[in-house]
């Protein structure tokens, strides 16, 4: 079977998998980083009226004079009042800011420039900003801003709020079946002897799930036997995706094909050109896509965030492209082997405030403490030459 590159193995995970398309209506402080169904519509216009965007007086312009000018002060208009009085000539009105602004006002004075005296207001060297948020200025009523398939953030739900809205229909979290295998793994936090370890990636993962949009479902941990992994497997045919952590290499005591096989698995690549995690899987049984991911935790931490991310946004119906930030290096890095190299690093500042990429030393596909110092992946292509101190290098984040 063809081993993959990177980019290509991306593609063929993308093709294969169809967004669920459900849906749901939450509540806007629930929709951060969801995936809007269908266009968004404004139900109202902002501002309804002309408002003031500073403290002060509003007055008609003409009045103005270079000069001092003396205007009657007839009342006051706060945010929110409804303006009853007409501006008319020689006269203002206190507002403040986001006051509607009365009939006849086509300017604000801010209230630094005007002193108060006996009724009157005196205006002096005032200056030439007119501060007046016009109507319909921020957007119109059936003005439309996001389109389908759009990912809310902060922001967005903000101006859907003043949009008027209160919920918002999303497309539904999809559900992923996550899966640890071997023999050697035990539970997180659970009492181990010395030929024990905790299956410390399967947490991890869980966690990149639930902050992509997904609902991850814990399988748990399958023993090194096709009986152990079947059963398991098949409960997970029946969530969107299922994940599985091991067994995707070469080896007698790797059963994840194995054991798929009987479950009618259809396989779409198995390895990729890649360093850390040549060992990937891919492939379907019963129009449930599967990821085999590396057993070696560092392997398939960077896989989820280069394979799976993409495949929950894409259950979504949000096309995710990664974010690729040029860097410079801050010291020499060696020539690179025959596979895309994705090298942990994070990112430095010089006394210059400069930003550099900086590779870490340890680069072992097992090591942890390693990859929790990570910030970012450095790409090399294979077979790429030395690259030198301050030369630009591509980076993913892991943020």
């Amino acid at each position: 079977m063809k081993v993959n590159s990177v980019q290509e193995a991306k593609k063929i995970i993308l093709d294969s998998i169809k967004p669920i398309n459900k849906s749901e209506i939450v509540s806007l402080d629930a929709c951060m980083d969801r995936i809007l169904v269908g266009n968004l519509r404004s139900k109202r216009t902002q501002p309804a009226f002309n408002t003031s965007s500073m403290d002060g007086y509003a007055v008609i312009s003409k009045d103005i004079k270079k000069s001092l000018t003396k205007l009657k002060l007839i009342g006051e208009i706060k945010a929110g009042d409804i303006p009853k009085l007409s501006l008319k000539s020689g006269s203002a009105l206190r507002v403040f800011t986001g006051s509607f602004l009365p009939k006849g006002s086509d300017r604000v004075i801010i209230q630094e420039n005007c002193k108060k005296k006996e009724g009157y207001i005196l205006i002096n060297n005032p200056e030439t900003d007119y501060y007046i948020r016009k109507q319909g200025e921020d957007f119109v009523k059936d003005e439309i801003f996001f389109n389908k398939s759009c990912m809310l953030d902060a922001n967005k739900i903000a101006l859907a709020g003043a949009m008027n809205h209160k919920k918002l229909r999303v497309f539904k979290r999809p559900k992923i079946a996550v899966l640890a295998n071997g023999n050697e793994l035990s539970e997180a936090g659970e009492k181990l002897n010395l030929y024990k370890q905790p299956a410390s990636t399967k947490p991890a993962i869980m966690a990149l799930i639930k902050k992509w949009g997904g609902i991850p479902v814990d399988l748990g941990i399958a023993e090194d036997s096709i009986k152990s992994l079947k059963s398991k497997l098949r409960k997970g045919l029946k969530f969107n995706m299922i994940v599985t952590i091991g067994g995707a290499s070469v080896g007698d005591y790797d059963l994840v094909h194995k054991s798929l096989d009987e479950l009618n698995f259809k396989l779409n690549f198995w390895k990729i050109k890649m360093r850390p995690g040549k060992p990937l899987m891919f492939g379907e049984a019963y129009n449930t896509p599967i990821l085999g991911l590396p057993g070696n935790p560092v392997s398939s931490i960077v896989c989820c965030h280069l394979f799976l991310k993409q495949s929950i946004l894409k259950l979504q119906n949000y096309e995710y492209q990664d974010s690729i930030t040029e860097l410079k290096l801050s010291k020499d890095m060696p020539s690179n082997g025959d596979r895309e190299h994705y090298v942990r690093g994070y990112v430095s500042k010089n006394s210059k405030n400069q930003y550099y990429a900086t590779p870490l030393n340890n680069q072992d596909s097992a090591s942890l403490s390693s990859l929790s110092m990570a910030e970012i992946l450095i790409i090399r292509k294979p077979k790429e030459k030395k690259s030198l101190k301050n030369s630009y290098v591509k980076t993913i984040s892991l943020k």
